[in-house]
């Protein structure tokens, strides 16, 4: 899957990002955005994974629903299709996972009624859902295996110190404060 950003263009795509205002850090790229069934949409951004959801058909006849998870939180990213109709599922911990159905009328049961599940109709939906479900969990692994940034040191603290107090920005007591702080004195 090309890892460039993925996005849908549909006249329900603008009230969807309006509902997440407030919601995705606006300095945050997105980097994948799919749309379900109904007005339900698939948001990745670099942190995290949103799924938000508008409308009668998603239980949210009044106002929307915005469910996110960071990567780091992500078990499982799968898409469960039948016959016509299926789902996309985001796992995680504390979230059952549970056969569920798009035609079902039980709001426990239904796929549409699911914070973390999107509702698919088509084969060509389901296999785009599969490719962002591919991209998901390789976006886990590249945030897990990448290399923590170090901390600085004690001894490169204080030179930055010294350099604050050769410039007359720091009095020697603020340095000499800040040195004992560093050096756990």
């Amino acid at each position: 899957m090309n890892t460039e950003k993925i996005k849908i263009k549909d006249v329900y795509f603008d009230k969807a990002m309006k509902a997440i205002e407030g919601i995705v850090p606006e300095d945050e790229p997105i980097l994948l955005e799919l749309k379900g069934a109904f007005k339900e949409y698939l948001i990745c951004t670099e942190k995290m994974v949103y799924i938000v959801k508008k409308g009668f058909m998603t239980g949210h006849t009044f106002g929307n629903g915005a469910f996110h998870l960071p990567y780091s939180s992500i078990t499982n990213a799968e898409v469960n299709m039948h016959f016509a109709s299926g789902y996309f599922e985001l796992s995680g911990a504390g979230l059952e996972n549970k056969q569920l159905s798009y035609w079902s009328n039980n709001k426990k049961d239904s796929a549409q009624q699911q914070p973390n599940v999107i509702s698919l109709t088509s084969r060509a939906n389901a296999n785009d859902f599969r490719e962002a479900a591919q991209f998901i969990m390789q976006r886990k692994s590249e945030l897990e295996s990448a290399p923590a940034v170090a901390p600085a040191s004690a001894a490169d603290e204080i030179l930055k110190y010294k350099a604050l107090l050769d410039q007359g920005i720091l009095t020697q007591e603020e340095f000499d404060a800040k040195k004992k702080q560093l050096l756990g004195l």
